[in-house]
């Protein structure tokens, strides 16, 4: 009897961050790609990490945009910093994109809200989740209320490592609150999915070709 050695990664839903850690390198799918090896890795020194558990992750998208948004209600007062840091990887089609969106944030007196997205495009970081990638490194950065939303064009590349650094920082007098961050891919499929479509419409020709060609004798 034959045993499978592994099963297919499951449909992404909503969950907690831990959860999705707790998928480890199987993952899971939006469409055709694979979100997997979902990890916390060090932070800010001095900051303090929010709880996986409190980090509530939402799959967006399909097989060409898909994405994730990570959600959360946390306050961090004067002279807080309270920091997300989590890193995974996407693969399975072949990304031309990458965007961060920063939203549902807000600051008061010298407050601030950010979140760095650093990216490897085709490679993975090393265990810091910030250096060392084997592929092209970039990164892109929201400021809540000045610049919430960036984005850049890729290579493109199978492969997108990706590390978010979400900081509420109180300031000395203020307070931050967040939030949402919003992870974004464009994607475009494999040539091995164009074949794939190529040979079923060449199929789907020659079955109405050879019918045609049937009633033809027929009449």
């Amino acid at each position: 009897m034959f045993t499978a050695l592994c099963s297919p990664a499951s449909t992404c839903n909503d969950g907690s961050l831990a959860s999705y850690i707790g998928l480890g390198s199987g993952g899971c799918t939006i469409g055709a790609n694979t979100l997997y090896d979902f990890q916390t890795v060090s932070g800010t020194s001095g900051a303090t990490a929010i709880s996986t558990a409190d980090v509530s992750i939402s799959p967006l998208g399909g097989d060409s945009n898909p994405g994730i948004t990570a959600s959360l209600t946390k306050v961090a007062g004067a002279n807080t910093q309270l920091e997300l840091l989590f890193t995974y990887q996407i693969s399975g089609a072949s990304y031309v994109g990458d965007s961060i969106t920063l939203a549902g944030s807000s600051e008061t007196a010298d407050g601030a809200v950010t979140d760095i997205q650093n990216f490897c495009a085709g490679g993975i970081f090393g265990p810091g989740g910030v250096t060392g990638c084997t592929g092209f490194a970039g990164s892109l950065l929201a400021l809540d209320g000045i610049q919430n939303q960036d984005s850049t064009v890729l290579g493109p590349a199978s492969l997108i490592s990706v590390t978010d650094d979400l900081t509420l920082d109180g300031g000395l007098l203020g307070s931050a609150s967040g939030g949402t961050i919003t992870d974004r891919f464009s994607a475009v499929p494999e040539p091995s999915s164009y074949f794939l479509t190529g040979l079923g419409l060449t199929l789907g020709l020659g079955v109405k070709l050879t019918s045609a060609r049937r009633n033809r004798r027929k009449l």
